[in-house]
């Protein structure tokens, strides 16, 4: 196995390797945000593929000490070093393109509801009208993809309310397929969701990347999701009643947690240059 190349940009440094016949795109762990990161990207994937969404096929790859990348850039092997092990990967492709803002202007969004929906489902707040995260195939295809940053395996393992989150809902509702669902439209989505065998999609992730404890917990938390349609009813109709933040107002919100970093690095400088005195008994 030899990596060929790499890609910069965005919050990872994906590698292109060339496997038997085969190019494919490796998204290394170490390059990845989150604890569960990886499974994510593989969860939105299959769930996609399994609903109709033209989602990729994710795969996973084992790399170790044989991988060829002595041509690459030193900080890019360093990566890959801590990445030796399980990672996710899809097969390359060529002729593909970034899609703009442009290009999303003249699609109808209509079309994407499922889109739209598995994205909220999957809590991706990684996919906003200033990120898209989508491309273009040479077919002039939408490929949807990049649900590393979903935060549903960290409700349905931690416990966590999160379509309540303000903050989410707000992102939630700057993605670029979000759009007002009708009752049919959702029913639909909901109904071909829980047909899904999810026993085999979480059986396919390595129990080094998701112990057997945890598919348990899994399974029984979309159990219950099930019963309850996932809970979009109302998360959609939080995300429809979200009020976006102006330009102002995330100038305000960013400059006052930068103040508020600035006030905690101040107080660890003056706590480590002026310790306590230890009290005399």
């Amino acid at each position: 196995m030899k990596v060929l190349s790499y890609i910069q940009g965005g919050s990872s440094t994906p590698i292109i390797v060339q496997h038997e016949n085969q190019k494919l795109l490796v998204k290394l762990s170490s390059g990845l945000s989150g604890q569960y990161a990886a499974i994510s990207e593989w969860f939105g994937n299959r769930l996609g593929q399994l609903i109709g969404v033209n989602t990729r096929q994710p795969k996973w790859i084992e790399l170790n000490n044989s991988l060829n990348s002595e041509n690459i850039y030193v900080e890019v092997r360093d990566l890959i070093d801590k990445s030796l092990g399980i990672n996710i990967c899809f097969e390359y492709l060529d002729n593909i393109h970034p899609l703009t803002l442009n290009d999303l202007s003249t699609l109808n969004l209509e079309n994407y509801s499922y889109a739209y929906l598995l994205d909220v489902l999957m809590l991706n707040i990684d996919r906003t009208k200033q990120n898209l995260n989508l491309i273009s195939s040479h077919d002039d295809r939408i490929i949807i993809s990049d649900f590393d940053s979903s935060l549903l395996f960290n409700e349905l393992l931690n416990g966590s309310m999160l379509t309540k989150d303000v903050r989410i809902l707000q992102t939630l509702k700057s993605n670029p397929f979000y759009q007002p669902v009708d009752k049919a439209t959702l029913q639909l989505f909901v109904e071909k969701v829980n047909c899904i065998n999810f026993d085999e999609v979480l059986d396919e992730i390595p129990s080094i990347l998701l112990s057997n404890g945890d598919k348990q917990r899994i399974r029984s938390k979309i159990n219950q999701k099930k019963e309850i349609d996932w809970d979009l009813p109302e998360t959609l109709k939080n995300i429809d009643n979200a009020k976006l933040e102006s330009d102002s107002e995330r100038d305000i919100r960013i400059s006052n947690n930068r103040e508020k970093l600035e006030q905690l690095v101040r107080s660890t400088n003056d706590q480590t240059c002026h310790p306590a005195k230890e009290q005399l008994y």
